[in-house]
């Protein structure tokens, strides 16, 4: 399957505005698909493994505030966190 780089951080900011919104259904819905993406440029094996501890982190985080209902958080660490270092860690960035 073939995805362009900029769907992952789009799918990040689809996630992030419809958590913000209280559209709640459609960021869990999101971030199934943004979770397939990131399965999908993770198995190409172009992000060192610093930046999978990191995104891993964010990613466990982001759950937590799921579980937690705590939608605000959880569109700050997309947003501020994972997304920053997606950027940093992807090597087509």
């Amino acid at each position: 399957m073939f995805y362009e780089k900029s769907n992952v951080l789009n799918s990040v900011h689809e996630t992030v505005h419809a958590a913000r919104t209280g559209d709640y259904g459609k960021a869990a819905s999101s971030l199934n698909k943004l979770l397939q993406l990131l399965q999908a440029e993770i198995a190409k094996g172009k992000i060192p493994s610093e930046g999978l501890k990191k995104l891993t982190y964010s990613l466990e985080t982001l759950l937590e505030m799921q579980n937690t209902g705590d939608w605000v958080a959880f569109g700050d660490i997309l947003e501020f966190e994972f997304a920053e270092n997606w950027k940093k860690f992807n090597s087509e960035y």
